[in-house]
């Protein structure tokens, strides 16, 4: 399948970099074009399944028609190729689905190698203080009249998996199924700020660094949402690693769009906590004893000032 894409566009693959994978499952593999330029090829096998084909083509639907004019840097798309996925090929053909065949195409962007991957530790305050002006003229973009996107969290606030919820939580957490029942409120407060066009998966591993221009990458979960969701989770992934966004984060992104602080914090807040609550458990088995800990320190620092604020 790799072997097909290469040859079709021209490529030589490159050393294989360990753990480079999207949240959707696809392979992103490093490679040199025919002139010998590094670039990365993302691919999507139809394998994997409708939401990560159309999550593939969210993110070329993206490069497009958005990144020409957004007012940050993306990777330049160099290429794009179809191809025949062979699983989900043989799949169809054992399949009474009359639309299953046209499926079975995979999907591969070839993406510009636009800079380096900083480590969260290593992240700098000028670092922090970029990204939120960077978010902030992003959120600033006008929303496109249709453009449908996943969205997580609200589903997990909608129908959460209590089993999983209360198990990791309830030991740890203050006030646990005083959370779970405040759901509702918890997505009123995340709704207060206007919706915008957002990343959808920002963090720090999405993001590369040329010189002090920060690099916007995987672009899959694009699409109008709630700032919040671009402004939270970058400290929802720092947490394990005993990183704090600094308040520079949302100091810069206010200096550039003029919305209520008071709103946005307490949006901020219950963004940050609900994700640690409704999303976070299943991913602990990713994490070391010691980022477990933090997660659960940081989820209870937040539970009781929601309490605070809201009751």
């Amino acid at each position: 399948m790799i072997a097909t894409v290469l040859k079709r566009l021209g490529l030589t693959s490159d050393d294989p970099v360990a753990g480079l994978e999207s949240r959707s499952g696809a392979g992103i593999h490093p490679v040199r074009t025919a002139a010998g330029t590094p670039a990365f090829l993302k691919v999507t096998p139809a394998a994997l399944g409708p939401e990560a084909r159309a999550a593939a083509e969210r993110e070329l639907r993206f490069y497009r028609e958005i990144a020409p004019a957004v007012p940050l840097r993306t990777p330049r798309l160099l290429d794009v190729a179809e191809y025949v996925d062979a699983r989900a090929a043989a799949s169809a053909a054992g399949s009474n689905d009359e639309g299953a065949d046209e499926r079975a195409g995979g999907l591969a962007l070839l993406l510009e190698a636009a800079g380096t991957t900083r480590d969260v530790r290593s992240w700098t305050p000028d670092l922090w203080t970029t990204l939120g002006r960077d978010l902030a003229a992003l959120h600033d973009i006008p929303l496109p009249a249709t453009w449908p996107r996943p969205d997580a969290l609200t589903d997990a606030l909608t129908e959460p998996d209590l089993p999983t919820t209360e198990r990791f939580w309830a030991a740890t957490l203050p006030r646990t199924a005083d959370l779970i029942a405040a759901r509702d409120s918890l997505a009123e407060a995340m709704a207060a700020v206007p919706p915008a066009f957002v990343h959808g998966d920002c963090h720090t591993g999405n993001l590369v660094v040329a010189g002090d221009t920060l690099i916007f990458l995987d672009w899959q979960v694009c699409g109008p949402g709630r700032p919040t969701t671009d402004l939270a989770f970058p400290a929802v992934r720092a947490t394990p690693a005993g990183v704090a966004a600094p308040t520079g984060l949302i100091d810069a992104y206010l200096r550039h769009r003029r919305l209520d602080r008071a709103s946005l914090n307490l949006a901020l807040l219950a963004e940050e906590l609900s994700t640690y609550v409704f999303q976070w458990p299943p991913f602990a088995a990713y994490n070391t004893r010691k980022g477990i800990d933090r997660v659960r320190h940081r989820a209870a620092h937040l539970a009781t000032r929601w309490f605070a604020e809201t009751c």
